[in-house]
């Protein structure tokens, strides 16, 4: 915890003494979200109207550059399925079938107002080009244009707060420049010296009362084999 105070504090003044540039904030928010490998445990609720339709709990490991592994752990039908994302690359497997199933990055993930791709790997320093389009006391607005034509939206809008350097809001915009979603991040809690947001809304904007909420219970950063990673490993 003292690490991170100081971390923030030394950033806060080099604020002070020169301009921050988007690319920086940037780096810094992907810096802030999450550690190179670890593992987390998450839930995942999905709402219709204010009512909830779904409620999945899920093991996630993660490797930067590597892949993403997810296996559900509850409720009982879902048990054991999973998911695994390498790049653009996406791959299902349901118990009792013989090999994992790749799936579309545009389809909807487990009936959810996210999509397949919303979850595979973006870097937004690399994937996305940025500029400060407004500051205030508390906060930077970023508009985030792509220059990575395998993410999935063409311009993002990204609310920063200052002080730490975390991101509150997100507006996403498709290739027409329609908005089609946008994600609200709260909760602000430390896992493993690092500050970040504990509970992530997405609101699908083109069906009212739709959204999901994500709810991570815990995460740690750890040493993670790289031969986690394969879709054959997925049927042991």
């Amino acid at each position: 915890m003292k690490k991170t105070i100081a971390l923030v504090l030394l950033f806060a003044l080099y604020r002070t003494c020169f301009a921050i540039t988007a690319q920086e904030i940037t780096k810094a928010v992907d810096d802030n979200l999450t550690f190179n490998e670890g593992e987390m445990n998450m839930t995942l609720i999905d709402i219709k109207k204010g009512k909830t339709i779904k409620e999945l709990d899920a093991n996630i490991i993660f490797k930067k550059d590597k892949g993403t592994l997810m296996t559900f752990t509850a409720p009982a039908r879902e048990k054991n399925k999973k998911i695994l994302m390498m790049k653009d690359n996406m791959w299902m497997y349901v118990p009792g079938i013989s090999r994992p199933i790749r799936l579309s990055g545009k389809d909807s993930f487990m009936g959810t107002s996210f999509s397949n791709r919303d979850l595979m790997d973006f870097d937004m320093n690399n994937d996305y080009k940025s500029r400060i389009v407004k500051e205030t006391d508390k906060e930077y607005v970023l508009e985030m244009l792509a220059t990575n034509k395998n993410v999935s939206y063409s311009k993002i809008i990204t609310a920063v707060e200052k002080e730490r350097l975390l991101t509150i809001k997100q507006e996403l915009y498709t290739v027409s420049g329609n908005l089609i979603k946008t994600m609200d991040f709260s909760g602000i809690k430390e896992y493993g010296g690092k500050l970040r947001p504990s509970v992530i809304v997405v609101k699908d904007v083109l069906t009212q009362g739709s959204e999901t909420k994500v709810i991570i219970n815990d995460m740690t950063n750890k040493e993670i084999n790289d031969n986690i990673f394969s879709p054959q490993k997925m049927v042991k």
